[in-house]
Parts: structure tokens; C-alpha cells; sequence
């Protein structure tokens, strides 16, 4: 498609409205769990599913992830919706939307330039009716363009436009990070958690949503049940990390001295965060864990899932 769209926001509201009215929890830890010490780095999984050019997600299609953690829905009402998937027949978690809604018959198509694109009933790339796309169409011939969930979740389009300062440009929403936030130190290849970035237990979902929230959510039925009250705060990219004195806290990327929320957990180095399977996000000192003692922080969540 020749045609240039009006390019959107990497990251897009949330199908489900953001929570406003909760207060963070600071209780203590909950008995301990079944959870063996998960690791900060996963091993890198390969998989991936694949929509290839030429093919389409027609109302009512979708893609599965490798490992059945995400789906991506081409919905009736013409939004493309990527949801983490909970237990099975249970609800599910929007996380990321392409805001399309109120086009009826809408359909996504991966292109052989490279494009993803979503058009309204009836239209294509020779006769126009794009109302969303990734801008990752290029003259690259040495790339493979193609839609796709990685294993890790996340949904990502490889195109074939040049990027001056990057390479090969590509698409794509943030993915899913370990069920454990460690301190900065040069061994992890994944120490920070984005917008967008979200991660699940046997029992919970927790997500940085657009609106700056960290929010805890029961896979039983999809409600909240534990947030940072972060909502307000207005930056570009909110930060969850935990610091080198074992501070947990979300903090403006942009400024890392503006910290919006945090655990109260400093002065204990080598501390890191748990989501575990009993619902509770743990704060434990470097020799700790659940079985063995030692939390400096909980959200309290243990018994409400």
C-alpha cells in the first residue's frame, strides 16, 4: 500500500477502562507458596505464530501464541484486540487494542511491503480504506515480512522499511517479562518493565497499563485486586525496576529521580520481587524467598484470588 496512513501510538489505551479508586496495599507477606525462585532472564523461545503475506484475520479469527499466553482477535466491531489468555473457558485481559471499533467488517492483512493493515469491510490496498497500520512498509528484499506472536506473547510485525538509526524498523506492542524483578546489575539482559509490559502467576496477571497504573489482576474473573494508585502520574514511559538498595519503584524513565510510587524497601541490596502463584507480589531480601523467610514488602494479595 503506497498510500500513507496517519501513523499511530506505539501504545494505545486498554480495552477495559483504567482503575482510579484503589489504594496500594502495605501488608505483609502472605505464608509461604509453592513458587521455586523464578529467574530474572527466561531462556529465550523461539516459537512463533505466523500470519504471512497475503493473509488475512477476518472478523472473528485470531492468533494464538506458541505457549497459549496471548491471543490476537480481529473483533466484529473492527477492533484488533491482543488479550492475555487465563484458565481455560475463564476472562480474558485486553492488553493492547489498535482503537479501531465502529467499523463493522474490518479485516488486518499482512502485505507483501512489508505493512500490516487494518481496512474497513470492503477495501484494500488497491482501493484504499486503511484506518490503521504499523508504517513498516520498505523496499528492504532480505527480510521475511510477517505478523506474528512470539512466544513471550508479545505481537510484533517485521517489515521491510529501513531504519537510519536502527536497522530494519518493526512493530510491535510490549511483551511479557519473568515473574521476578531483580536489581540492576550488569547479568540481566531484562531489568526493566515498560507501559505495556505485563506478567502472570497460576493465579494473577500484573500489568503497567497506558495510564501509568500497576495494577494486579485474579485470573478467576478478571478483577482487580491490587494497584499502585499511579494513574495520575503523568509520564511518557513508567518504569518498574528495582533499585541497587533494593528499592522497589515505578519512576519516570525520563527522569529517574522522580519516583511515583515505591515499596519503602531500600537499604537492602540484592532484593528482588516475586509475583507468585498465590496471587501475592513479594519484595524479599536476596537471601529470601517463599518457604524460606525474609519479605520486606507484600501487596497483600495472597488471599483474595
Amino acid at each position: 500500500m503506497r498510500n500513507r496512513l496517519t501513523r499511530n501510538a506505539f501504545i494505545t489505551l486498554l480495552a477495559a477502562s483504567a482503575l482510579t479508586g484503589l489504594i496500594p496495599a502495605t501488608a505483609h507477606a502472605a505464608p509461604a507458596t509453592r513458587d521455586g525462585m523464578a529467574e530474572c532472564d527466561e531462556p529465550y523461545d523461539r516459537r512463533e505464530t505466523v500470519l504471512s503475506v497475503g493473509q488475512r484475520l477476518t472478523p472473528g479469527q485470531k492468533l494464538t501464541s506458541p505457549t497459549q499466553s496471548t491471543e490476537l482477535v480481529m473483533q466484529a466491531d473492527g477492533n484488533l484486540v491482543l488479550y492475555a489468555l487465563g484458565n481455560p473457558g475463564g476472562p480474558r485481559l485486553p492488553l493492547w487494542n489498535s482503537a479501531t471499533y465502529g467499523n463493522p467488517g474490518a479485516y488486518a492483512t499482512m502485505q507483501a511491503d512489508g505493512n500490516f493493515v487494518i481496512y474497513r469491510e470492503g477495501g484494500s490496498a488497491q482501493t484504499g480504506g486503511g484506518i490503521w497500520h504499523t508504517d513498516t512498509y520498505g523496499d528492504r528484499t532480505d527480510t521475511n515480512p510477517r505478523a506474528k506472536l512470539d512466544a513471550d506473547g508479545s505481537f510484533r510485525v517485521i517489515g521491510r522499511r529501513e531504519s537510519e538509526f536502527m536497522g530494519l524498523h518493526f512493530w510491535s506492542h510490549n511483551r511479557e517479562r519473568s515473574t521476578k524483578v531483580c536489581a540492576n546489575d550488569a547479568t540481566h539482559e531484562y531489568r526493566y518493565r515498560f507501559n505495556g509490559d505485563w506478567a502472570q502467576s497460576a493465579s494473577v496477571w500484573m500489568v503497567i497499563q497506558p495510564d501509568n497504573n500497576l495494577v494486579i489482576y485474579r485470573k478467576s474473573d478478571g478483577k482487580a485486586i491490587w494497584n499502585s494508585g499511579t494513574y495520575w502520574a503523568k509520564y511518557y514511559a513508567m518504569e518498574l525496576s528495582i533499585a541497587d538498595d533494593g528499592n522497589l519503584r515505578l519512576r519516570d524513565w525520563f527522569s529517574p529521580y522522580t519516583v511515583a510510587w515505591n515499596a519503602g524497601t531500600g537499604n537492602n541490596p540484592g532484593a528482588y520481587a516475586l509475583l507468585q502463584d498465590d496471587g501475592n507480589f513479594v519484595v524479599y531480601k536476596a537471601d529470601g524467598g517463599p518457604g524460606k523467610g525474609g519479605a520486606l514488602w507484600a501487596s497483600g494479595t495472597y488471599n483474595k484470588v
